[in-house]
């Protein structure tokens, strides 16, 4: 007889590992699944030395020592890992345990399902500007290290522009930002930063600001020329490195097909009642799910976390002040 999980969290970020993780200090058999071969989603694979400044009680951290804390709190409890496991499709039987079919044609039991892919697989957004090919354009940082002493660039108004803007001040030898208006989508004490950062000469500025060409030498980035969408003014730069932070394109793939209620690429659930979908004992939660009044941040994930993890109990058990009895320390 296949081996049934009292939840399958499908999704390994880090709202994922704390779904896992307090699913297991509730006595419950959780396992861990995601398509990538690592934990920590967008965090390791995407943001390892972005500094995130949302998680309680640290002042800052990056993408990667959050992964690693997640992860050294999650092996202090019982559960599995199904990592570089894609899921194809949901079907329940007969004993309402749920049957989570692998793009391998295997099959992970489970009584409750908890969904936390984020946004699904992602690609970054091009600009499709001429030049774009060339070596030494990235669309997201790994390592900080690849911009010492480099003329950088960066592309881009949202709060990855903006960090990188921060993050690399001290790194590069000269770092630009331009953005193709004046209006920033950064969390406010961070525009004031980098803008007090570009007041004190330590970095440039340039809101209405867009790449018109890149050109480049054997092959590598050399200059970008940039235009003022206002007036068509033009400005070549001599540049090393440009960081395009555009966001990306996201794919919800399989999980279109699960039978889930999705709109705009979110899958709507009930705050109500721990974030259940349409689908029974299927909830879900952080930034794949949708509902009025949400806030997509990764510490109100944790709370949602909890949350489902408290409803995935009383769904298996029929009692949900239990929940609150039997919960198992970690050692």
């Amino acid at each position: 007889m296949s081996k049934i999980y009292d939840v399958a969290v499908i999704g390994a970020g880090p709202v994922g590992m704390m779904a896992a993780f307090y699913a297991s200090t509730r006595g419950l058999k959780p396992i861990l699944i995601d398509v990538l071969d690592t934990m920590g989603g967008q965090c390791s694979t995407l943001y390892p030395e972005k500094n995130i400044y949302d998680i309680a009680s640290h002042s800052s951290c990056t993408g990667l020592e959050l992964t690693q804390k997640l992860t050294e709190q999650l092996n202090q409890v019982e559960h599995e890992t199904a990592l570089g496991t894609s899921i194809k499709s949901l079907k329940r039987d007969h004993e309402q345990i749920w049957n989570l079919i692998t793009a391998e044609e295997k099959t992970i039991k489970a009584k409750v399902i908890i969904i936390a892919i984020g946004k699904g697989a992602f690609e970054p957004r091009k600009l499709d500007v001429a030049g774009e090919d060339l070596k030494g354009i990235f669309y997201t940082v790994k390592k900080l290290d690849v911009f010492k002493n480099k003329k950088v660039l960066i592309v881009g108004g949202g709060d990855s522009a903006m960090d990188w803007c921060l993050a690399l001040k001290d790194i590069a030898s000269s770092l630009t930002q331009i953005h193709r208006s004046d209006k920033y989508r950064a969390h406010g004490g961070t525009i004031n930063q980098v803008k007090s950062a570009a007041d004190a000469g330590e970095l440039s500025m340039k809101p209405f600001y867009e790449i018109q060409e890149i050109k480049g030498l054997n092959g590598e980035v050399r200059e970008v020329t940039i235009f003022d969408n206002r007036t068509k003014t033009q400005e070549t730069l001599p540049i090393d490195n440009i960081i395009i932070s555009a966001g990306f394109l996201t794919n919800l793939g399989e999980v279109q097909n699960w039978g889930l209620e999705i709109v705009d690429n979110k899958i709507l659930v009930n705050p109500q009642a721990g974030y259940a979908t349409n689908l029974a004992n299927v909830f879900a939660i952080g930034d794949i799910a949708h509902f009025e009044g949400k806030v997509e941040l990764i510490i109100t994930g944790f709370g949602e976390a909890a949350t489902a993890a408290y409803y995935a109990y009383k769904a298996i058990n029929g009692d949900i002040k239990g929940a609150a009895w039997c919960a198992k320390l970690p050692k």
